[in-house]
């Protein structure tokens, strides 16, 4: 009975089909850049009515492949939480923007279809500015325990590139801010 259980298992480990045995050639390393809008979730209680909900997102991450589906890299990028404007004649203005430098564990779901979670810290840049009495001032402050999650669709254009549309949940611990992006993404295999 063993030497027949031993042979199946043997059968189906050598199956040009399996997933033990993927003898597809896959690229080790992925670097994307991608941008677009993101909606921020208003949770401010003072110019609330004031708040600019719709801004944008840049990022860039290099991503190890291994064999599987499976992908570990890093992501940087340029995140506008919110923009507050129109107070008193537009003359009181305010911002907060992340820079995250943030790990990130993937994985493909399919051929084209994929998730990604990203933690780590950001520094937020919050700016404000009283225009009639000509202030401005830049607070920055590191937010250690920000993250995000992805989910997106890549369509490979050719052996190395692929064009893709993700839809990403940001949030900062720190700020106690989130939003969710659409960012179109280019990404080269190498």
């Amino acid at each position: 009975m063993r030497i027949i259980a031993l042979s199946l298992l043997l059968l189906l480990l050598n199956c040009p089909g399996s997933v033990a045995q993927e003898n597809k050639r896959y690229a080790h390393f992925t670097g994307a850049l991608s941008a677009g809008p993101n909606w921020y979730y208003n949770n401010m209680r003072i110019f609330r009515d004031h708040v600019r909900p719709l801004n944008y997102s840049a990022y860039g991450s290099i991503m190890w492949n291994s064999g599987y589906r499976v992908s570990l890299g890093i992501e940087t990028g340029y995140n506008q939480f919110y923009r507050v404007g129109g107070v008193r004649n537009d003359s009181i203005k305010a911002s907060l923007t992340a820079i995250p430098i943030q790990l990130v564990i993937g994985m493909r779901l399919s051929e084209s279809f994929y998730v990604h979670f990203s933690f780590g810290p950001s520094l937020l840049l919050n700016r404000a500015s009283i225009l009639t009495v000509d202030h401005s001032m830049l607070n920055t402050v590191f937010s250690f325990a920000d993250g995000s999650f992805a989910l997106g669709y890549r369509k490979r254009l050719n052996n190395r590139f692929k064009l893709g549309l993700a839809l990403k949940f940001n949030f900062s611990t720190k700020a106690t801010d989130m939003n969710l992006a659409l960012p179109v993404l280019l990404s080269y295999e190498f």
